[in-house]
Formats: C-alpha cells, structure tokens, sequence
C-alpha cells in the first residue's frame, strides 16, 4: 500500500496544537488509481459523498462531498512518484488509519516547492493559507535535507510549468504593453505617493541603464530598511493602481493591500526579489501597520496638491 497523506491533515497530525487552523480536506498521493479507489470504496458515505470525478488527464481524482478528498495518482518519473519512494525510505514517517503521513521536513520541501504558485483574480485566501502553514512548518525547524533537494526541484518545475514571469530588461512601454489595466494616475508618481524615505526605495537598485529590471547586487548592499520599504512599496503601488484606483470601492485598502502584495509573492515579479518578499512577509506586514495603513488617503492627499498627476497620451 503507498497512501501518502499530505496536505493540511498530514500537518495537524505532525504539529498538533501549533496548527491553530482546522483541516478541511484530505490531499493523498498514491501510486495506482486502484488504491484511490479501495479508499473511496471503503469511505465514500463517511466523507459525505456525493460524485467522483477526474482532472489532469485522469491524474487526479477528486471526491466531491461534505468533505472534499484529492487523490494524485503518481505516474513514472514524477515527483509523486519520489515522493512515495522517499516516505518509505525516511525513517521519520508516521503510519497512521490515514496513511503513511511524511516526515515535517519533507511536508515543508512539497509546500516550498509551489510556495509561489498563482493563484485567482478575486481571492487571496490561499496564498496567505499556503503561507501561514510554510511560516509555521519552517518556525518549527522544518529544513530541505539534501536528500530531498532533487524531489524539491522536480516538484518546483512541475509546479510552475505554465506559469510565465515577467521580463524585466525592458522598457516601460515593453514592460505594460499587454498589461489590460486602465492607467488613471503616472505610475511612477504612484511609487512617489506611498514612498518611505525621500525617494522610492528601487531607485537604489535600479540595474544601470534599465527602466524596471534591478540590480540584485546593489539591492543586498542596500540597508535592510530600503530591502523592506522595496518591498512593501511594490504591494502599496499595485494596491493603487490595481484596485483603489481602478475599482473603487470595491475592497478596503487593507484588502487592497494584502492582495496586492500576495501578487508580489507569487505572479508579479519573480527570482531573487519574488524569493526576498516571500521570505520576509512578516516583517513587511509589520512595517505596513506602522508606516502605511492611510496610503489610500495619502494618495488622494497627493493628487490635490500635485504630487500625483494624471497619465496622459498611451499608456507609456
């Protein structure tokens, strides 16, 4: 039998009382359609059951009910497959009524695998979901052990795919050519609006020459207040633009803001800055209840004195 449980339930298991939130489905991985299928034989009523059906060329079965069950079914040189392979070989799995429920520092690699993985335009619950339990997992001294650095990576080119990443070595105009948002306000004097210090803190480590793509040298020779005014200027300039601007009175700012910076973590930007915003979310969450809860007023604070000023012409 390979049925691996991973997921939300995998953790409560490990961490017990540290995981303050209640699972809500079962995340198996397993390494025939037969074992989903002795599974849901056995427990179908127990979850509510309702239908089964399948997703990802019949790669994934899913359990609609009360309570929701996916089943990935590994196949031949995927990373469920070493996944099965390395519970078994790790002597710290825990065999449970469930499953076979891996080792902490292997439940951590799975989610650091896809930790930036896009998600939908109108919710940002799971990412700060994913989030949450990749900042518990690693607080608790979750690592990636060397012997799991292959299936780490395995899992991480499987996970994005078919998620592209913006181009930065570009101009402006090249940069928001596809871009579909309908700019009201210069989009650099958005970054002056909401500015920490006396100037938008990426002009610090603008690369030379370049419009948008920054240096990843002068950015860490920079002090750790610019790192994380960078950051979260990013997420108050994208809040602006991409929703109290452009749909107001949709969301609160805070709302705003949190979405925002969701999408800085994930789809917006990417590398090394992407990895440095994730890694830091606490900090730059802290340093936005201090600094920056009134940036919508201060924006439109901003746009009566002139300091902001409409865009004209085409967009850049």
């Amino acid at each position: 039998m390979s049925l691996v449980l991973i997921g939300s339930r995998a953790m409560k298991l490990r961490l017990g009382s540290a995981m303050k939130r209640a699972p809500l489905d079962f995340d198996f991985v397993v390494s025939s359609r037969d074992e989903a299928n002795a599974w849901i034989a056995s427990n179908y009523d127990r979850v509510g059951g309702r239908r089964v059906y399948e997703e990802n060329n019949g790669r994934k079965v899913i359990v609609e009910g009360d309570t929701m069950v996916e089943f990935d079914i590994a196949v031949p040189g995927s990373s469920d497959e070493l996944l099965i392979d390395l519970v078994k070989e790790d002597g710290d799995y825990m065999e449970t009524s469930f499953g076979m429920v891996p080792s902490i520092d292997l439940l951590w690699t799975t989610k650091d695998a896809h930790k930036y993985k896009k998600f939908g335009n109108t919710s940002d619950a799971t990412f700060w979901k994913h989030a949450s339990d990749w900042y518990l997992m690693k607080h608790m001294g979750a690592t990636i052990r060397p012997e799991l650095v292959e299936f780490h990576k395995l899992r991480e080119q499987e996970s994005y795919a078919t998620q592209k990443h913006p181009k930065l070595n570009v101009s402006k105009d090249y940069f928001f050519k596809d871009d579909s948002v309908r700019y009201i306000f210069d989009h650099d004097d958005l970054h002056r609006s909401v500015m920490l210090g006396s100037r938008p803190a990426y002009e610090n480590y603008l690369s030379d020459g370049e419009q948008v793509k920054c240096s990843k040298e002068k950015f860490f020779a920079v002090s750790e207040d610019i790192r994380l005014a960078g950051a979260l200027e990013e997420g108050l300039t994208l809040a602006l633009e991409r929703s109290q601007i452009s749909n107001p009175g949709v969301w609160s700012p805070d709302k705003s803001f949190r979405f925002a910076y969701s999408k800085v973590c994930s789809s917006i930007t990417s590398g090394w800055f992407r990895k440095y915003c994730y890694e830091h979310i606490p900090e730059v969450l802290k340093l936005y209840e201090k600094t920056s809860k009134n940036y919508w007023q201060k924006f439109q604070s901003d746009v009566a004195s002139g300091l902001v000023k409409p865009f004209t012409g085409s967009k850049y």
